[in-house]
């Protein structure tokens, strides 16, 4: 049960800004809350916090609670068993949490379970949501596993080394990850060695900052900036044990373990130093000018740049804290309660690539941030998509039908793999040739092929990836030959995860500009047993696929098509919300 808390005067000890001296010993008061909130077990991993600003915690009772920013409960799901360290947000607001039996289970906004995939290890941190959807997780020992956004594994590899903490990923989907053999390994998203870099120590969760450079601190006290094509650009010794290493205000913040915090510039000259005079476990959060740190005795240090005036708060509990972008401050404490602080006055962002663990409130471990060449450098030192994209990119049909084959016969015989990434951004051009990508001749376009554009929806739906569902969505809001669409609206139904409702918007609108038409049998069946599929997937039904099934329930089609239309509106989707 929530309880809210008076907010009591908090008194704030400052100290006078230190020239390259250490904090000492400063003044410590009791954290006033916005709110609190009670679960029924300890809350081990960081909250989450979605882009609707909801606020997700997963505690030891083996709940998932959802909370409003102002602390009321929204929903809690029984995820059914005992949760691990293991909990992210998509940006279509799907959370994925990892469990004790080895399960990682995807929830919807809603709070249904959508889906739930065991696997032959425990997590090692939270999954990496990528920009498509796609989701990464590692799993113990050395095993990086990618999944559908239906829970379909796509690819997996397994290193020589125990894996360490979560994946990272950056602006051209390059995967970081730290292992035992202390090394940084780097590979791309969709699942090929690139290179591996030995270091000192057992290292830390890399950080990414705004170049592409990836930082890691190790367990010898150094700090280490590795470049995207693998070299050692520099290394700084700090003096104890790394704890963890964020990027942001314009400048590289190491926590180590012994309570010192340290600021380094791009070229790993140190700026400044202050000792928080507790010990630390992870890297500092940035928000605007300041540093929060929350150490392992429940206090949290809060030094403000440039000053480097320090503010010391004792929350009460160990735990950790995520940081909002608004500057809200959400910790799960080991007494069973998830804890908000207070926004600081004025307007305050979260800056940096790198703000805090998981680079952001999502946990999603992946930042824009890019080194130059982009994507199309990882995609051209693959021989495979080469080749692909030779046949896929010719401006022959003929040669379209190939590509088209080829990937079909990958499928059949589940050999896909590893080359779904590009696949489905190959197929994703032919899903809108004449369309999206008209080529003009004489005024006319020549390159207008329905065929070409039904078989590519048809294996984009078969493929089964987030990508897929995003090439697909935007298919469909051009479309205009009536047997494609039908064939592109069973393909996006076939996919059946919308948690954002994006797939069932772009569905309702295609048919309905179809409806000043003929009645049409086979888009009508296509409309139905899509909407119908989602619905049973998503364990709800939006009131725009209602108003579109009853549209077709009452028109003019096979009485087949109607009589099914009206049994998905019959059907009973109800489920608690809270519980």
């Amino acid at each position: 049960m929530k309880s809210k808390l008076p907010l009591v005067a908090c008194l704030i000890v400052s100290m006078a800004a230190l020239e390259g001296a250490s904090a000492g010993s400063v003044g410590q008061e009791q954290a006033s809350f916005s709110w609190r909130f009670a679960t029924g077990g300890q809350i081990r991993s960081r909250p989450a916090v979605a882009p609707d600003g909801t606020i997700y915690a997963i505690s030891e009772d083996g709940y998932l609670y959802a909370l409003s920013p102002g602390g009321e409960l929204a929903w809690k799901c029984d995820l059914g068993w005992l949760p691990w360290d293991c909990l992210a947000v998509g940006a279509d607001g799907m959370i994925y949490v990892g469990l004790k039996n080895r399960d990682l289970v995807a929830v919807s906004p809603r709070g249904a379970v959508v889906w739930r995939t065991r696997f032959d290890g425990l997590f090692v941190g939270d999954p990496l949501i990528a920009p498509d959807g796609t989701v990464y997780v590692s799993i113990s020992p050395a095993t990086v596993v990618s999944l559908s956004q239906v829970g379909r594994q796509q690819w997996s590899i397994t290193l020589p080394g125990s894996l360490l903490a979560a994946p990272v990923m950056d602006g051209v989907g390059t995967i970081y990850l730290v292992a035992s053999d202390r090394r940084l390994y780097a590979l791309t998203q969709w699942g090929e060695f690139k290179w591996s870099l030995p270091l000192h120590a057992s290292p830390t969760s890399p950080a990414i900052a705004a170049d592409g450079t990836v930082l890691v601190g190790t367990g010898d006290g150094q700090v280490m900036a590795v470049s995207p094509d693998g070299d050692m650009m520099w290394h700084r010794a700090i003096g104890a044990p790394v704890a963890g290493v964020s990027v942001g205000a314009d400048q590289i913040i190491a926590a180590a373990s012994d309570g010192l915090l340290l600021g380094l510039s791009a070229e790993g000259r140190e700026l400044w130093r202050e000792s928080t005079m507790a010990r630390l476990d992870s890297p500092p959060l940035l928000r605007g000018s300041s540093l929060l740190a929350l150490a392992q005795d429940g206090t949290l240090v809060m030094l403000h740049l440039p000053a480097r005036t320090v503010e010391r708060l004792s929350i009460g509990t160990p735990g950790a804290a995520v940081l909002a972008r608004d500057g809200a401050l959400y910790v799960g404490g080991r007494d069973w309660v998830l804890y908000a602080l207070p926004r600081p006055a004025g307007a305050v962002r979260v800056t940096g690539s790198w703000p805090q663990p998981g680079h952001d409130e999502q946990h999603s471990g992946r930042t824009p941030s890019a080194p130059k060449g982009g994507i199309e450098a990882a995609l051209n030192a693959s021989s495979d998509y080469l080749y692909l994209q030779t046949l896929a990119g010719s401006g022959s049909h003929e040669q379209d039908l190939l590509f088209l084959a080829d990937v079909r016969s990958r499928i059949s015989q589940g050999t896909l793999g590893k080359s779904t990434w590009y696949v489905v951004r190959l197929l994703e051009q032919l899903a809108g040739t004449g369309l999206i990508s008209p080529v003009y001749q004489n005024q006319k376009v020549i390159n207008d092929f329905p065929d070409l554009r039904a078989e590519a929806a048809e294996l984009l739906g078969m493929v089964g990836s987030a990508g897929s569902r995003w090439a697909l969505i935007r298919v469909l809001g051009a479309e205009s030959d009536s047997l494609a669409l039908s064939v592109e609206i069973k393909a996006l139904g076939a996919l059946s995860v919308d948690a954002d409702g994006a797939s069932v918007r772009a569905i309702t609108a295609a048919f309905a500009r179809a409806e000043g038409l003929p009645p049409d049998n086979r888009l009508a069946a296509a409309a139905v047993g899509a909407l119908d599929g989602i619905a049973a997937f998503m364990n709800a039904m939006s009131p725009a696929a209602a108003e579109t099934l009853l549209s077709i329930s009452r028109g003019a089609y096979f009485e087949e098509i109607r009589m099914a239309a009206l049994a998905s509106l019959q059907k009973d989707r109800s489920r608690p919300q809270a519980r």
